[in-house]
């Protein structure tokens, strides 16, 4: 069972802040050192400044700049609880529009794989301990993870819409790229009983916050260990999250692909000889008219198949790559589920890059030898201009191939997905009162 409940968010005093676009940040883990840079000076209550701190001694310094904010009015947190319905207005890469609706909640936190909250990518230790401590250091969720429920008649988005509708959103924020967030404040207990109704059955998929996640079952340990159990309700038991419908069109799940680098060249006879071995070969050529064909055919070839786009640094080729025979994945990739081995981000990582090109998986997950991007022009471009060997292209991963990876308790590697657009960094946040009890 999926046990939500109202909370008393954290905002930003619209009194004092008149444009959130001044204070508000991306996510931390998307921030590049220059991005960073540019927040703090964007303003001094900039929301990076807790999130993604560049102070020595980080997490105190966190904490005490948390505490001041609060005790000086910057942030104010409401006297009663309530879930928070967010609009989030925005325009993919094609002109498409789109306006994503879900809310915010407190979910009770569930041990994996046994409860009906599911991961589906891989974690790594480093992140973990780093949201750990923030949490430890000032006792709050400063972001919602991003999680996913399925309910293919949208009762949830429609009930809330109506709700809302007619009715001035409490904060309102339109960023640099033109995305604009409305946020709505909803105490009806009413109302609020017949969301928590609603999510009783759902299984949870955490679309994005893994590390966030993992961090708050080790903080509720650490906390249980100090105070002993409690009742189950302490406010430590529960986490933020962001509520989004993935049977909606409008929750948009984009493709990272791969740069590469650190494998040792092969003769490009004999690596087309090992390619052509297990994939049928599609070749377009290194052109203006070449690219565009190339991406426009990887994009209609995944609607029947599997298909990974290469471009070869020194190859005058874009190459569309198709598995010939799925047993050689099931050998390859024998521990996992069906729907992980048939996944390209699988046949690219197991297939592609360690067994044709020698890339063992401490390799490729180094940190060094692959670079990330979900734009392929950029990846493209890069290849060229930069010390890289290969770029992959990849489609989009499907929400009903990560939902039956997830309920088969399975994860996908990292970097599989990427769930679009991101949520702000500084629009909502948990403080934890450790005495509190949280009624769901």
């Amino acid at each position: 069972m999926v046990r939500i409940a109202p909370f008393r968010g954290v905002f930003y005093n619209q009194k004092k802040f008149k444009d959130l676009a001044k204070v508000i940040a991306p996510p931390y883990d998307v921030i590049s050192k220059e991005e960073q840079e540019k927040l703090y000076k964007k303003s001094p209550h900039n929301f990076v400044r807790l999130d993604l701190s560049s102070e020595p001694d980080s997490y105190t310094s966190v904490a005490r700049l948390l505490n001041e904010w609060l005790t000086t009015g910057v942030l104010e947190r409401d006297a009663e609880p309530a879930i928070y319905f967010l609009s989030h207005r925005f325009t993919l890469k094609d002109g498409a529009k789109k306006l994503r609706q879900g809310f915010f909640a407190l979910t009770e936190l569930q041990d994996f794989p046994t409860g009906n909250i599911r991961p589906h990518e891989k974690t790594h230790d480093a992140p973990k301990e780093d949201r750990l401590k923030l949490m430890l250091a000032c006792n709050a969720q400063l972001s919602p993870i991003f999680a996913l429920y399925a309910e293919p008649k949208q009762i949830i988005n429609r009930m809330l819409s109506v709700v809302v509708e007619g009715t001035t959103p409490f904060a309102e924020v339109e960023v640099d790229n033109g995305d604009e967030c409305k946020l709505w404040r909803i105490t009806d207990a009413n109302v609020i009983q017949k969301v928590q109704k609603a999510m009783e059955e759902q299984t949870l998929l955490i679309a994005d916050g893994h590390h966030r996640y993992d961090a708050t079952m080790n903080y509720r340990k650490q906390l249980r260990g100090e105070r002993g159990d409690g009742t189950g309700h302490e406010a430590y038991n529960y986490i933020m999250a962001y509520f989004a419908n993935m049977n909606d069109d409008n929750v948009v799940i984009l493709p990272t692909h791969r740069l590469v680098r650190g494998y040792a060249p092969q003769p490009f006879l004999q690596l087309e000889e090992k390619l052509q071995s297990h994939f049928y070969v599609e070749q377009h050529p290194k052109t203006p008219d070449g690219k565009s064909s190339f991406l426009k055919a990887l994009k209609t070839a995944a609607k029947k198949h599997k298909v990974i786009g290469v471009s070869f640094k020194r190859d005058p080729r874009y190459v569309i790559l198709r598995l010939k025979n799925k047993r050689v994945m099931q050998k390859l990739a024998k521990d996992l589920c069906p729907a992980l081995q048939e996944l390209d981000v699988s046949i690219l990582h197991l297939l592609v890059l360690e067994t044709i090109l020698g890339m063992k998986r401490q390799q490729q997950e180094s940190g060094d030898t692959i670079k990330y991007t979900q734009d392929e022009e950029l990846a493209l471009q890069t290849l060229e201009k930069e010390d890289f060997q290969a770029a992959f292209i990849l489609n989009a991963t499907k929400a009903e191939e990560i939902q039956s990876i997830a309920n088969a308790g399975a994860t996908m590697p990292q970097k599989s997905t990427y769930f679009y657009p991101k949520l702000l960094s500084g629009l909502i946040v948990n403080k934890i009162e450790l005495d509190e009890q949280i009624s769901a």
